[in-house]
């Protein structure tokens, strides 16, 4: 898996100013903020906790995680 800690940053401070957190995403999912911080960073792979992560920004995951969803395939998983 690649790290992107540009994205991890921009999504940290894109919830910050919306008022959300990874300790938010991570209470509304029932895991642990850390979880949310290693699917934002790069370093473990949820659909579930990428879908959170792109509702809470108002984002498309498709456009918050491009790499991820290149393929068609993989947004119907």
């Amino acid at each position: 898996m690649r790290v992107d800690r540009v994205r991890h940053e921009r999504i940290k401070c894109a919830l910050r100013i919306s008022g959300s957190s990874f300790s938010d995403i991570a209470a509304e999912l029932g895991i642990k903020p850390h979880s949310v911080s290693e699917v934002s960073l790069g370093t473990s792979r949820s659909r579930r906790v990428e879908r959170a992560l792109a509702t809470a920004l108002s984002t498309p995951v498709e456009t918050l995680f491009d790499d991820r969803y290149g393929d068609q395939h993989d947004l119907e998983t």
